[in-house]
């Protein structure tokens, strides 16, 4: 099999696994499964239909995420996809909590909450981003990029995990 996808992969390079090593092989049996999340790595961080949130917040609330799980070469790659000039870059910071921004302070307390403690979050919460003024649609779109990168973080650990083993 072709291991051209291994290259393609944001899960694979930030879990270091190169083409043609030992467990590229064993990755290769699950090729589809990788495609497909990285093809939902492209939708979350790069929608079609981005709502409220831009694609630099995106990639400032996924490396913020990353942090949090202390996944460095992944917090690094989203930290890359952020604009030099733009003010997303402090959302990546696990110390910031908005500025004083209302919605981006409720923003950044449900990230914060779902990816360090997922069964602490309670429709409450849910309630705090709608009282921001946070749509449903775009509660919708940050729920789903919560999911994805705690996925991705997940995902990646694991690899590595299987890499020490064999």
């Amino acid at each position: 099999m072709d291991n051209d996808w291994i290259s393609e992969s944001v899960i694979l390079s930030a879990a270091n696994i190169k083409s043609g090593s030992g467990l590229s092989a064993s990755i290769s049996l699950r090729s589809e499964l990788l495609t497909l999340s990285q093809q939902a790595h492209e939708a979350c961080g790069n929608p079609e239909e981005p709502g409220g949130f831009s694609q630099a917040e995106r990639a400032a609330i996924s490396s913020r995420m990353c942090r949090l799980n202390d996944e460095a070469k992944l917090a690094n790659y989203y930290s890359d996809l952020i604009p030099n000039s733009a003010d997303e870059t402090k959302i990546a910071n696990i110390n910031y909590l908005g500025g004083g921004n209302r919605r981006l302070g409720a923003i950044l307390r449900h990230v914060d909450l779902v990816t360090a403690s997922p069964k602490d979050a309670s429709e409450a919460d849910i309630r705090s981003l709608e009282n921001s003024g946070i749509s449903t649609e775009d509660i919708v779109r940050l729920s789903e990029l919560i999911a994805f990168v705690n996925y991705e973080i997940r995902v990646v650990k694991g690899i590595r995990l299987m890499e020490k083993v064999l």
